[in-house]
C-alpha cells in the first residue's frame, strides 16, 4: 500500500513539474510573439516615414 502511494505522489510531483514547465513555455512563446509583432510594425513605421521623407526632396 505504500509503495503505491508513493509512486501516485511521485507521478503527480513530475506531472506538476511538466505542466509548469510547458505553461511557462506557453506563456513566453505568447509574450515573444506578442511584443515581437509591436516591435516589428514600429520598425516598419520608421521605414515608411524614412522612405516618404526622402521621397519628398
Amino acid at each position: 500500500m505504500i509503495p503505491v502511494l508513493v509512486g501516485g505522489l511521485a507521478v503527480a510531483a513530475v506531472t506538476l513539474e511538466v505542466m509548469a514547465g510547458a505553461a511557462a513555455a506557453g506563456a513566453g512563446y505568447g509574450l515573444g510573439r506578442k511584443y515581437g509583432r509591436k516591435i516589428c510594425e514600429a520598425l516598419d513605421g520608421i521605414d515608411t516615414s524614412m522612405k516618404n521623407m526622402l521621397k519628398k526632396e
